[in-house]
C-alpha cells in the first residue's frame, strides 16, 4: 500500500512534467488520490491564468525549468494547506486581479488569499473588527458566565489569544494576535470542520423569569417593609 507521501510525491513529479494527475492509485488512498488529481488540474489552469493577470510573470518563471519547478512547489504547498478546489483558487485569483502588482506572488501569499473573509462564508461570520470588539468586551472579568458570543469561532479565537493577555496588548498588536487566531477558526468553518461548542461556564445564564406573579410578590414585599417602617415610627 502506498502512503500519502508517496502519492503526493508522484503527483508533484507529474506536474513537474506538465501532466495532469490521473486517477490510477489504490482505492485505499482514494481521498488523497482525488486531492492530488484535482490539485494538479487547478495548478495547471492557475499558472495559465496567472500569466495573463501578472504581466511580469517572467521574473518568477524565466524558463520552462523554473516554471515546472514552481508548479511542483505550489502543488506541495496547496496539498499541505488543503487548497484543492476551483472555488478556493477563484478566491485567490479574484484578490490577485484586485492587487496593483505585475509580479507573481509567493505561494504563501496566494494561499492566504484563497481563504475567504468571515463575511464571505454562508452563513456569514462577523468581521475581524466586530469579532475583536466582542472578544475584548468578553475578556473583562465581569463578563465571565454572562458573556454572549456571536459564534464559537469568536470564542475559540479569544481563548487562543488569551483572555488575560489580549486586553493588555495595544490595539494594533491585539488585533494582529486575534486576527491570526480568528482566521484559523474561519478556515475550519470554511472546510466544514466542527468547532467545539462554547463551554457552558462561559455562556450567559438564562434570564430570570418575569411574570405578573413575580412582580406582585415583589411589590407586596416592598409594601410590607414600608408598613413595618411606618409602625415603628
Amino acid at each position: 500500500m502506498r502512503t500519502v507521501t508517496t502519492v503526493a510525491a508522484q503527483a508533484m513529479t507529474k506536474v513537474r512534467h506538465g501532466e495532469f494527475i490521473e486517477s490510477t492509485t489504490d482505492v485505499s488512498v482514494q481521498t488523497q488520490q482525488d486531492q492530488a488529481r484535482e490539485t494538479g488540474k487547478v495548478i495547471n489552469q492557475l499558472f495559465r491564468q496567472m500569466r495573463s493577470i501578472r504581466t511580469a510573470w517572467r521574473q518568477a518563471w524565466p524558463d520552462k525549468k523554473a516554471y515546472m519547478e514552481s508548479k511542483a512547489t505550489w502543488l506541495q504547498a496547496f496539498i499541505e494547506n488543503g487548497i484543492c478546489t476551483q472555488e478556493q483558487i477563484d478566491i485567490g485569483l479574484m484578490r490577485c486581479r484586485a492587487e496593483p502588482s505585475d509580479f507573481i506572488p509567493s505561494v504563501g501569499k496566494f494561499i492566504q488569499g484563497c481563504v475567504p473573509t468571515p463575511e464571505m462564508l454562508s452563513p456569514p461570520l462577523p468581521s475581524v473588527e466586530v469579532a475583536y470588539k466582542q472578544a475584548l468586551r468578553n475578556c473583562h472579568p465581569t463578563m465571565h458566565g454572562v458573556a454572549k458570543w456571536f459564534h464559537p469561532a469568536v470564542y475559540h479565537a479569544t481563548a487562543a489569544a488569551g483572555f488575560n493577555s489580549l486586553p493588555l496588548l495595544s490595539r494594533e498588536l491585539g488585533l494582529i494576535s486575534f486576527e491570526k487566531r480568528y482566521m484559523e477558526q474561519v478556515r475550519k468553518v470554511w472546510r466544514g470542520e466542527q468547532l467545539g461548542p462554547v463551554p457552558v461556564a462561559e455562556l450567559a445564564g438564562p434570564a430570570p423569569e418575569r411574570t405578573p406573579d413575580v412582580g406582585n410578590q415583589a411589590l407586596a414585599a416592598l409594601r410590607a417593609m414600608r408598613s413595618r417602617g411606618t409602625a415603628r415610627a
